[in-house]
């Protein structure tokens, strides 16, 4: 699977001239995205097995700092799927080098669509969800 890259424009820095820490959770997003969009469909069957899977928790660590021109590389897999939730695990690096600049781990819970309730994940959903572990994988 291919990587998201992201040139850093001006507009995503702070005062000190690198990149605002506000501005990695919307790289992160768009990557995510980016990924979900290799599996066309994958939101609407989903919504079909009568869940969605809303964001519930997310944790960013900040490694280093970027700068304007830098070419971000997003990588995004999933990391983890337990019994009611699969994790996303993101790393930004800038592009042909090991320099990790924010790793993240977003947790997203299996709801039922009619209760608005926690449930597991089992079934049709659980089968979606691991065949984008095997699309990874290929």
């Amino acid at each position: 699977m291919k990587n998201k890259e992201i040139k850093v424009r001006g507009y995503h820095l702070d005062q000190f001239g690198h990149v605002n820490n506000v501005r990695y959770p919307e790289m992160l997003e768009e990557a995510r995205c980016d990924f979900f969009d290799h599996f066309p469909g994958f939101f609407s069957r989903v919504e079909k097995t009568g869940f969605y899977l809303p964001i519930t928790n997310i944790n960013l660590q900040y490694k280093k700092s970027s700068f304007v021109d830098d070419i971000l590389e997003i990588r995004t897999l999933i990391s983890n799927l337990s019994e009611t939730a699969v994790t996303i695990h993101q790393t930004i690096t800038v592009k042909g080098t090991n320099r990790v600049i924010v790793e993240a781990d977003v947790v997203c819970a299996a709801v039922d669509l009619k209760t608005g309730k926690r449930a597991s994940i089992a079934g049709e959903l659980r089968a979606e969800l691991e065949a984008v572990i095997a699309g990874c994988e290929k």
